[in-house]
Order: structure tokens, then C-alpha cells, then sequence
């Protein structure tokens, strides 16, 4: 018998194909092939046996004799030595030496097209309906203008980095130049154990070259054409293979690097997982001069694919749906640039798609998605939980240590390495290694902080019997000191909590330590949970019973401060009204609702909200030292006809001439904080800054320990009134005190907060005349603004500045821009301009009178 030949096996299983008229074989083709050479041969070759022949089973040996023997007579040879004899005659040889530049273009083709379909019909998304990305285009740019042999794509899992490429593959031939490209991805280099014989030999048999013959040879300049030959290569990571498989293929691999590195046609390109680069790279890039990586601004690192932009989401969205009208908010597409989670998310409302309908818990449901069928369900599922709990409880949380060093949990790693492979091969785990010349270092880290935050809220909810309660807080505020962990964390409890008919257990959440923007950020979580719990289909009479009472004082007051007022606030604060409350909360959460609707100069929204205020019986408002409705009807008039309610204003000089006595009670002080600050911005139309002032006045007596946001908001009214006056140093004292606290504790400002900031700083920069300042506050005023939807605020600013006749000669751009805004958003509010330019003329002459006295 002739001795296993791996070139000619190759040939081989090429004319089993042709004869079954077999263009790209797939596992579903190998029972109909069986069948065919059954019957053509009355030979028996299983299904299982051709999915080992052709790639799509491991197998640790070489075909048997028996196989190899039935192949070769199913295409019409008397067995396997009659096959490779006819194969070697001259003439075979003859025809091979004819073989040219299209020919290998051909044959490369074959197995491109293939591998693009595989990839395309893997895609999470239908592929047509994905997009091209920029920064592929900019990268395989930059690689192929310097003298760069290879380039890599690091990223973590599902980062996009495939359906990128083939994207840029598909480009690249339909372009029609003369380039070859052979794409394969790494489950196909199993082929490479398979047949026994190096990377080498089995790229240059794939091709239909024999292992004597040079592929050098062929690609002589005149063929070429100028063209070039990319071997590309998808998903190369240790954990696509087993024990030492992948050790010995990136030897081989960077074997044939280094021998084609010197001709400027060859250029091998990697995708490969953040983890693998990490660990891996000293061998790759040995001749960092060729390679080109991508980490332009500094080579430690480890992901060079982005995650998607605005305008990318923009783009996803009306391809998939090009009906929906998607408005996306900065803070949606900071949770939707993950091309993951996106996926999961169309898979959700894929016959109905549009990102309108995102809220603060979308982002988590999907990561539970994730967990649910990547770790909790499948193969392995006990041991991948007992083993991401063990890896939490080494953790040193309380010293913010997320990562563990592998050779101190290496034991348990052994204990569970099924469950341990399995998390590191879908990204839910990772090994970084960075060992130098004096140490062995492999870390242990968590794919991204997702799966951190999530994995540490189950290990505390485990050891607290499931339970979301007091104790389990206490723990969470020890373990936790000003950490971006916490917040996350106590997320994930809480939906625990209502996942698991806890409901009642919300109202413990004012105990949890937090800053204001914390806070802020978890109002609005717990606002669109409860949104969820309201009209959701779980465990409807819990539900109902939920709802059919007052809402708990710890938790009604909870949502309150004019600190928190954002885009989604008053989604939140609507929230609230599904519950039975007392008359008194109700007044509370209009006037909230109404506060919001005036910042967001929504005329419409403000004028329901009064209708449903004015609804209620004198006696309810009689509990607030000022009335609320009269603040809120005295802004309405002006905003909406220009009108000045004077017997609002002597209702405000009676009470700072006479200030009623503040109630201990916490619950209360938090209800006179934002009437008291709606009273305090409600003068400010009366264009008399002094009255205001002696408002102020008065509530800073009343109050002998004011909260921080409270002090705030007065420091920023009365600078309001020092900018009218023109008292510099009052003005710059105010501007001082506020901005040493933001710069000290700028984790205590929300966006409302900072939007007020911003405008506080253009006012002392004009009062100042640092007139170079004012377009960079500007530029941020509008961003906060934005976020939280304080139109009020840029609205006054705009007229501000418009009134400082010095800015107007320096930058006349400014100048002229800020006018465009400010007619744009008065259209757009449907707001008279005649009322507000009337304002500031009638200001203007009133401080003058007060300035001359």
C-alpha cells in the first residue's frame, strides 16, 4: 500500500465533493453524502465518519484505511493506491505548473465565500441589516500605507469586531482589483490536526499546490498585477483550542509570517479576543516594525476596536427599522454602544424595533438575558456558579481589588475548569498576562463590569438568604465606600427584590449611603421599575396590592429635590401617582411636575398639571407655608402673556417679614425645601433683585442645617441678583465658594446642578469682562443642559449674553450664534419673544434705579 499522503487526502476529499456536485460542504451535507456513496459504492462510510473527514468533528487520528479506500473508489479508482498513482503521473504535474495568479484568486475564492456565508449567517443581526464601520476602513488605511506585513483586531467578545471585517471583505471584492484574500476563521485550522502536516502545507494544499512546489514561485510581478494576497484569519483565541493545539499553531502561524514578511504583497490580518492579544503578543510581535496593532497613543492597550458612536447607532437603527423615528439620548447611547447588548436588545423587539421605548432597566434585562443563557443555562451550569461565587469571595472588595492572581485560586480554577473554560470562551471571564523578566503574573478579571457588578450582587444576596433587607444594606455600605461598584450593585438587588415579590423591602433604599448623583441616577432606576412593576404581567394581585396604598414615607421623599431634575425625572415622580396618596403627597408630586414642566418651558404640560393642582381644596395647600399654585400661576402668567402677579409678591413680602417657624421633621423639611425654592426663582419676574435677596435671607434663617443642594440652589439665586446689581465682590464670593466645592466634591453636582454652575461662570465672566471664557461655559452649559433638560436656564443665559454689548464687537460669531439659539428655542417652546426682551429692558432700568439710589 502506498503511505498516507495529507496533500493527496486533500485532493482527494475535493473529488468526493465534485462527484456529489458538492460546491461548499456543510455538517447537514454529510448524511446525504453518505447516502450517495453508499449506494454508488454498496460501501458504508457513517455521517459521523465524513464530519471528522471534513473538519466538523475532532479527531486525534488519520482516517482509516477502510475510508480512505471507499472515498477513492466512490470517484471511480480501484481503491487509494490507484487513486495516488494516477494522481503523480506527469501530466497531473504539467497542468499544475499552468497554475497562475487568477487561479490561485479562484481557488482562494471558493473558501472566502465560504467562510463569509458561515460568518454572515452567525451574525446576531440578519447581516444585511448591520453596518460598515469607519474605524475598520481607517485601520486596514493606515496598515496598508506603512510597511506593515500583519495587523491585528483586539477586542473582548462581541465587540463586532467580525461582522467589521466581513464587511470590509465584501468591499474589498467587489471593488474587483486584483487583490486575493483567504479568510478562514480558526475553527477551520482544526483541519491542520486532521491531516497530520504544519499550517504551511495545509494553506498551500487548500490553495491546489502540492507540498514540493513554492508558492513564492507563482507570484512574479507581471502576474500580480500589483495586487496583493491577504491571509485572514477569524477568531484566533486559545480557547477555540486544546492543550498545547493553539501553542503549536501560532508557532506555525508566525513561521509563515516571518517568511513572507519581506514581500510587500503578503499581509496576514488577525481578529482575536483582548485576553488573547494580552497574552500571546511577545510571541507575535517579535518584529514589532511589521506589525501594525492600531494602539497609536500607547501599545499597552488591549482593545483597538471601538465601540459604536452616536451616529453608528443612528445609522443600526434606520437600517433595521427605517420607519421608527429614533431620538437617542447621550445616556441611551452610552448603554447601547456595546454592539452586544444592541444585539440582544433587537433580538427583544425585532418585529418592532426602535430605541424610543428604552429606559433605565432596559440595559440590565439584557445583561440578565445574557447570564440567563450563557452561564445559567447549558452545560455546566452548577459549576460556573459555584465557581464565579468562589472567585468573588477571594476578591478583596473592601480595598476595590477585582482581579485575582491565578496561581492563588488556581486550585479552584482546576476544581471547575469545565465551567472555567466555558466562562473564559464566551467573555464572561479573562486571563491577562503580564508576566515580565521577574515574575509569572496571570490574572483572573471579569469580562467587563457587568458581569462584575452582577456576579458580586448574587454572592451578597446568596449570603443574605435572598433577602433585599436592612442587613443586607449595612453590608453593602461597609463593603462599599465611595466605590462604582455600589450603585450598580444595589441595582441589580433591587430587581432581585422584585423579581421576588420584595417589594416592600424599596423603602429601605434611603438607607443606603449615597451621593447626589448617585441618587439621582438610582430615582431614576427605581422610577422606571416601579413603571414596570405597574403594568407588567408578573404577579399581578401582588402588584395591585402594592399599589392599592400610600406610598411609604421613606420612599415618597426619597424621590424628591430639585437636584433631581433630568430628562427622565418626571417620568419617575409620575411613578409615584399610581399609588394611593394622601392629597398632600399629590400636591407635592405636581408641583414637582409642574417645576419640571416650567424648567422645560413646556407650556402645554405645565397648564395640566395647574388644572390638576387647582382641583384640590384649599385646606390641602394650607399645610405649605407658601402656597405652591401661586408660585406656579405667577411663572405661568408671565411665561405665558408677560403678566406680573403683584398679589403674588406681596404674599412673598408678608411671609419674609414674617417667617413662620420650620417643622422638625425630616419628611417636612424636605416638602419646604422645593417650595421654598420655587418660591425663590418665582421672583426673579418681578425684576426686583432685592426682594429676592431678602428671600433668601429669609429662608437661611429658618433653616439652621440646610442640605447641600438646597444651599446651593440659594448661593446660585442670589449670585443671580449680584450680577443685576452689579456687586462684583458679592458676586465673585458666591462663584468662588461654588466652584471650590464642585471641584473639591464634584460627585455631589447632578446635571441640573452644573448646568446652573456653567451660567453662574458666564455671568462673572461678562461682569468681569473675560470675555475669552464665555463660548467654552457656553459650550458646556448647553451639554448639561441637554442632559437635563434645563431649558429655563439656557433660555435667561442667551438673553444674557445677547445683552452685553462689549461681546457683541469682540466675538461677533458668538454673538451671532447665540441669537440663532435663542430664536430656535423660542420658536421651538412656542414662547412670545417680545415678553422676555420687554423683561430685560424693564430689569436693566429697574437695577439702574436701584445702582444710582
Amino acid at each position: 500500500m502506498i503511505s498516507f499522503s495529507p496533500i493527496q487526502f486533500e485532493t482527494l476529499k475535493s473529488r468526493v465533493l465534485a462527484n456529489a456536485n458538492i460546491r461548499s460542504i456543510t455538517p447537514g451535507d454529510c448524511k446525504a453524502l453518505a447516502l450517495q456513496i453508499y449506494v454508488k459504492t454498496k460501501l458504508t462510510v457513517s455521517e459521523t465518519t465524513l464530519k471528522r473527514v471534513y473538519g466538523f468533528a475532532y479527531s486525534k487520528f488519520k482516517p482509516s484505511l477502510f475510508t480512505i479506500n471507499v472515498m477513492a473508489k466512490y470517484c471511480g479508482f480501484e481503491g487509494w493506491d490507484n487513486f495516488c498513482e494516477q494522481e503523480s503521473l506527469p501530466a497531473d504535474k504539467l497542468q499544475n505548473e499552468h497554475i497562475d495568479w487568477k487561479t490561485l484568486s479562484y481557488n482562494a475564492a471558493k473558501i472566502t465565500h465560504f467562510t463569509l456565508q458561515a460568518l454572515k449567517n452567525r451574525s446576531g443581526i440578519p447581516f444585511n441589516q448591520t453596518i460598515r464601520r469607519k474605524f475598520i476602513n481607517d485601520h486596514f488605511d493606515e496598515f496598508l500605507r506603512g510597511d506593515y506585513t500583519a495587523t491585528v483586531f483586539a477586542a473582548p467578545s462581541g465587540y463586532g469586531k467580525t461582522i467589521g471585517l466581513c464587511h470590509w471583505i465584501d468591499e474589498k471584492l467587489e471593488s474587483g482589483n486584483n487583490d486575493i484574500i483567504l479568510f478562514f476563521s480558526s475553527s477551520a485550522l482544526m483541519n491542520v490536526f486532521l491531516s497530520g502536516r504544519d499550517l504551511n502545507d495545509w494553506l498551500l494544499a487548500l490553495l491546489g499546490y502540492s507540498k514540493e512546489e513554492d508558492i513564492e514561485a507563482l507570484f512574479d510581478i507581471s502576474k500580480r498585477n500589483g495586487g496583493r494576497f491577504y491571509l485572514i484569519i477569524d477568531g484566533f483565541d486559545e480557547h477555540m483550542f486544546k492543550n498545547d493545539q493553539f501553542e503549536l499553531v501560532l508557532t506555525q502561524l508566525m513561521d509563515i509570517f516571518s517568511f513572507y514578511q519581506s514581500h510587500e504583497w503578503f499581509k496576514l490580518v488577525l481578529t482575536m479576543r483582548s485576553a488573547n492579544w494580552i497574552n500571546n503578543k511577545h510571541n507575535m510581535e517579535f518584529g514589532l516594525d511589521n506589525w501594525y496593532t492600531g494602539f497609536i497613543t500607547d501599545h499597552d492597550l488591549t482593545t483597538n476596536v471601538p465601540l459604536f458612536n452616536i451616529q453608528e447607532i443612528r445609522d443600526l437603527c434606520r437600517t433595521i427599522n427605517p420607519d421608527a423615528q429614533n431620538f437617542i439620548a447621550v445616556d441611551v447611547a452610552n448603554n447601547f454602544n456595546h454592539p452586544l447588548y444592541f444585539q440582544f436588545y433587537y433580538k427583544q423587539h425585532k418585529n418592532n424595533f426602535s430605541l424610543n421605548n428604552i429606559d433605565n432597566i432596559s440595559i440590565y434585562e439584557l445583561i440578565s438575558i445574557f447570564i440567563l443563557n450563557k452561564v445559567y443555562l447549558g452545560h455546566y451550569a452548577t459549576e460556573k456558579v459555584l465557581l464565579l461565587k468562589g472567585l468573588v469571595d477571594e476578591m478583596d472588595i473592601k480595598s476595590g481589588v477585582y482581579e485575582l492572581d491565578k496561581f492563588k485560586c488556581n486550585d479552584k480554577l482546576k476544581q471547575y475548569s469545565q465551567a472555567y473554560y466555558e466562562l473564559l470562551s464566551i467573555g464572561f471571564l479573562k486571563e491577562v498576562n503580564s508576566s515580565n523578566n521577574f515574575q509569572f503574573k496571570t490574572l483572573v478579571q471579569f469580562g467587563n463590569n457587568n458581569f462584575l457588578q452582577f456576579t458580586i450582587a448574587k454572592k451578597l444576596l446568596i449570603e443574605n438568604n435572598q433577602r433585599f433587607d436592612l442587613s443586607l444594606i449595612k453590608t453593602i455600605n461597609n463593603t462599599f465606600n465611595n466605590n462604582e461598584h455600589k450603585l450598580p450593585v444595589i441595582k441589580w438587588c433591587v430587581m432581585h427584590a422584585v423579581k421576588n415579590g420584595q417589594q416592600e423591602s424599596f423603602e429601605l433604599v434611603a438607607q443606603i449611603n449615597f451621593d447626589a448623583k448617585e441618587k439621582s441616577e438610582l430615582i431614576l432606576f427605581l422610577g422606571d421599575l416601579l413603571q414596570r412593576i405597574c403594568f407588567g404581567n408578573a404577579d399581578t394581585e401582588a402588584t395591585a396590592n402594592f399599589f392599592k396604598q400610600d406610598c411609604s414615607d421613606g420612599l415618597f421623599y426619597y424621590f424628591f429635590g430639585l437636584e433631581f431634575i433630568h430628562t427622565d425625572y418626571k417620568r419617575a415622580l409620575q411613578t409615584l401617582l399610581k399609588f394611593e396618596l394622601s392629597n398632600h403627597k399629590k400636591v407635592l408630586t405636581y408641583t414637582a411636575l409642574a417645576t419640571i414642566a416650567i424648567l422645560q418651558l413646556d407650556i402645554t404640560q405645565l397648564e395640566n398639571y395647574l388644572t390638576k393642582l387647582k382641583a384640590f381644596q384649599q385646606h390641602d395647600f394650607q399645610q405649605f407655608a407658601i402656597n405652591p399654585l401661586h408660585c406656579l400661576n405667577a411663572i405661568y402668567q408671565y411665561l405665558k402673556y408677560g403678566i406680573i402677579r403683584k398679589d403674588f409678591f406681596t404674599e412673598i413680602t408678608r411671609f419674609y417679614f414674617n417667617p413662620p417657624k420650620r417643622s422638625e421633621s425630616a419628611y417636612d423639611k424636605k416638602a419646604d425645601d422645593l417650595i421654598y425654592l420655587l418660591a425663590t426663582y418665582s421672583t426673579s419676574i418681578c425684576q426686583k433683585p432685592l426682594k429676592t435677596l431678602r428671600l433668601i435671607n429669609a429662608f437661611n434663617k429658618t433653616n439652621t442645617e440646610p442640605a447641600f443642594a438646597y444651599t446651593f440652589f440659594l448661593k446660585i439665586a442670589a449670585a443671580d441678583k449680584y450680577f443685576l446689581l452689579e456687586e462684583k465682590h458679592k458676586l465673585q464670593d458666591v462663584c468662588d465658594s461654588v466652584s471650590i466645592s464642585h471641584k473639591q466634591e464634584e460627585y455631589l453636582f447632578t446635571p441640573f446642578m452644573k448646568s446652573l454652575l456653567y451660567g453662574l461662570k458666564i455671568k462673572h465672566a461678562i461682569l468681569n469682562t473675560d470675555y475669552s471664557t464665555i463660548n467654552g461655559y457656553m459650550n458646556c452649559l448647553t451639554q448639561v443642559s441637554d442632559e437635563s433638560g434645563n431649558k429655563l436656564s439656557k433660555l435667561f443665559i442667551y438673553f444674557t449674553v445677547l445683552n452685553s454689548e462689549q461681546l457683541m464687537n469682540l466675538d461677533p460669531q458668538l454673538y451671532k450664534q447665540v441669537s440663532y439659539n435663542l430664536t430656535k428655542l423660542l420658536r421651538e417652546c412656542g414662547l412670545n419673544p417680545d415678553i422676555f426682551v420687554k423683561q430685560n429692558k424693564q430689569e436693566a432700568l429697574a437695577v439702574k434705579v436701584k445702582v444710582n439710589h
